[in-house]
């Protein structure tokens, strides 16, 4: 029942006379400017010799193609090809990030022109992978700058690809834009606007340059051994550098609770969002991989992120986690959800009282402190937001906190003081109003979309359970970002776009057969 429905929407999805002219428009782009830079943008098939046929239309490629394209260099020095052939670490390296060393030159020319045509072609994968590791770690304007590093050299060497879901990115990214100058507090909006369309466009960087199985197995490697990195600091937190820290806690209503991890994001709610995508990837590589070893590595790091994530004691990501794990479930085998209740049940005798506690008061609505805490609190947010919505549900009140407390003083119930709605999908519809819901709301669409496919179209059982993991991570994520503004952490917002990336990357790669041709067959996981 829930395969059929799952096609019934991609069928849907396929069907729908809004996306087919959305299809219909980029592919009307391409043939338009056949063998063009832009026409890259959409095909991901660069024709050099088709735009000879037009003389506009070599005037106009000219002109999109300033300054020239830089490409992978046939070949190199050959004393420096040898030596870095000759080393294991770099020559799989390079072969890992689609950037193998090239043969050595056997004529003359210039030494030195060819390497730096090959830096300067090997950057942006190679910059983006050091992103993707250093996302729980590093400031976001840190890692926002070195976006915008990757970005300019993907410029240099044409790597830009857009799908379906890139394209819906790109008109988020403008509407985020607009709505940024549009602003009730334009001074900080259009900062925020320009950061969050910088780090939107990780999943075009991602999609773009993971272009084989074995660069988005490394980047899926890499995720989660930086997430690994992140849960033992979150255990060094705990067990070593904890403190009586009740910051995060209510201490009236739970006593037996005195610390909540938050790693290296200084919340642990926001925490909690990060490994709601990080622990399903574990569980993807770990069905995935054929080696052993690293089908232990997965299920390690995916134990000790779970553990973190009990430890944080954010009620709404264990919840949410729950929820993907019967997303998962119902997706690859949905005769296993029988022993869901037997799981449930057997949670409750095997997760610490502090646990099952905070997660039970989640649905406490009797006792006044919890609901004066939390539900009501939220509820009472949520009320006054759709009031917003009701007065600016065309343009909306820009993006930030400065922009929303202009605003939400007049609107609010009872006095109650908020920097966000408490809810992503009211978040967005406050701040950009419906035509940034609506764009928001079809990328997610496209994006379930692409991982249907994957999972109807996929010749091997693990693409299909990649593609599983990847719907039920995201729903989970969004499950949550019922009752959290997710996106308030910036990294976290990276993070998504990345993780999004790429399951639209293992989608093309395995779906279009030919793409798979340029990995390296003893390279796989």
């Amino acid at each position: 029942m829930w395969n059929k429905a799952i096609a019934s929407f991609s069928r849907w999805m396929d069907g729908s006379l809004f996306f087919r002219a959305i299809t219909a428009c980029l592919n009307f782009l391409a043939r338009l400017c056949a063998g063009s830079y832009i026409a890259g943008w959409f095909t991901a098939d660069y024709d050099e010799g088709a735009v000879t046929r037009s003389k506009a239309a070599r005037l106009i490629d000219g002109v999109l193609n300033l300054p020239p394209k830089i490409k992978m260099p046939e070949s190199w020095p050959r004393g420096l090809s040898k030596l870095a052939n000759g080393s294991f670490l770099i020559r799989e390296t390079c072969a890992a990030l689609g950037v193998p060393v090239p043969e050595g030159a056997t004529g003359g020319g210039s030494a030195l022109l060819p390497v730096i045509q090959w830096l300067v072609f090997a950057a942006p994968v190679a910059g983006l992978l050091v992103v993707n590791i250093s996302a729980p770690f590093l400031p976001t304007m840190v890692l926002a700058a070195m976006l915008v590093a990757v970005i300019l050299f993907m410029f240099f060497t044409r790597r830009f690809v857009i799908d379906l879901t890139g394209a819906f990115v790109l008109i988020f990214i403008l509407v985020t834009l607009f709505c940024g100058f549009t602003s009730f507090s334009p001074s900080t909006s259009v900062n925020i606007a320009l950061l969050s369309a910088v780090l939107m466009f990780a999943f075009i960087a991602v999609l773009s340059c993971c272009y084989t199985r074995r660069q988005i197995e490394l980047f899926s490697f890499s995720f989660i051994t930086a997430a690994g990195g992140a849960g033992l600091y979150g255990l060094y937190q705990f067990f070593i550098l904890r403190t009586e820290d009740t910051t995060w806690v209510d201490v009236d209503v739970f006593s037996d609770i005195s610390y909540r991890v938050y790693s290296t994001f200084e919340n642990p709610n926001v925490y909690g969002v990060y490994l709601l995508l990080a622990i399903p990837l574990c569980a993807a590589l770990f069905f995935y991989s054929r080696k052993p070893l690293l089908k232990l590595y997965s299920l390690g790091v995916g134990g000790l992120l779970a553990l973190n994530l009990f430890l944080s004691y954010s009620r709404g990501c264990m919840l949410a986690l729950a929820f993907s794990a019967i997303v998962f479930v119902l997706l690859t085998d949905k005769r296993l959800i029988a022993f869901a209740p037997a799981a449930a049940a057997g949670a409750f005798f095997v997760l610490p009282a502090s646990v099952v506690n905070r997660v039970i008061s989640i649905f406490d609505f009797n006792n006044p402190a919890v609901s004066d805490t939390s539900t009501e609190y939220r509820i009472s947010i949520w009320q006054s937001s759709i009031r917003i919505i009701k007065d600016f549900w065309l343009t909306g009140v820009g993006q930030g906190s400065e922009a929303y407390n202009k605003v939400f003083p007049v609107y609010a119930f009872n006095a109650v003081f908020a920097q966000h709605a408490h809810n992503v999908f009211l978040q967005i519809f406050v701040e950009m109003g419906v035509v940034g819901l609506f764009a928001f709301l079809a990328m997610l669409a496209c994006f379930f979309r692409t991982m249907a496919t994957l999972r109807r179209n996929a010749r091997e059982a693990r693409d299909k359970i990649f593609a599983s993991a990847m719907i039920a991570a995201v729903a989970g994520f969004l499950f949550q970002g019922l009752f959290e503004h997710v996106f308030y952490n910036y990294r976290v917002m990276m993070i998504f776009y990345i993780f999004m990336g790429l399951g639209c990357a293992m989608a093309r790669v395995a779906i279009n057969k030919q793409t798979e041709a340029s990995a390296s067959p003893g390279g796989a996981l």
